[in-house]
């Protein structure tokens, strides 16, 4: 007996059905990993600079402190005491953050440059719409704020970086 070849092996043109909704699940579940990879990268990025933005604030809030013991360019030092005071006034953390701002009209050099960049400053302002929770872009998108709490006796005024 002859064995034809072409008779018992045909290729075959296409997918079967299983194979194809194999194929796509796979698929489906490797799109799903990457769309979840792609947003928490897009998250995690915003927290760093969430958290890059809270130092900012932080130093400059530190320097307007170290600046201020100083009257002027007198020998004349006011107390942290005092500062405290002055600070805690302000009932807002939007109004403890416009210690930091440039102000051109100020005969204080420190106060007229600021203690932030304007554009970091005008980012802030843009993007901030409550008085007590200072945000930027990068905060909303990772769902934090930045608040100025009272200043307590013993420390240094903090920036608290708060998770909405």
């Amino acid at each position: 007996m002859i064995f034809d070849r072409r008779l018992s092996f045909r290729p075959r043109a296409a997918f079967t059905f299983v194979e194809a909704i194999f194929t796509i699940a796979v698929i489906g579940i490797m799109s799903a990993l990457a769309v979840s990879a792609i947003s928490n990268g897009a998250r995690d990025a915003n927290r760093i600079l969430a958290r890059q933005q809270q130092a900012a604030v932080n130093e400059a809030l530190t320097s307007w402190v170290m600046s201020q013991t100083r009257v002027g360019s007198t020998a004349q030092v006011r107390s942290l005491k005092n500062l405290r005071t002055q600070y805690n006034a302000l009932g807002t953390s939007l109004a403890r953050f416009n210690l930091l701002v440039p102000n051109p009209s100020s005969a204080d050099p420190n106060v007229r440059n600021g203690y932030l960049d304007k554009t970091t400053t005008d980012h802030f302002l843009e993007h901030t719409s409550n008085s007590d929770r200072l945000q930027t872009k990068a905060m909303k998108g990772s769902g934090q704020y930045l608040a100025l709490p009272v200043w307590q006796e013993g420390g240094f005024p903090t920036v608290e970086l708060v998770n909405e």
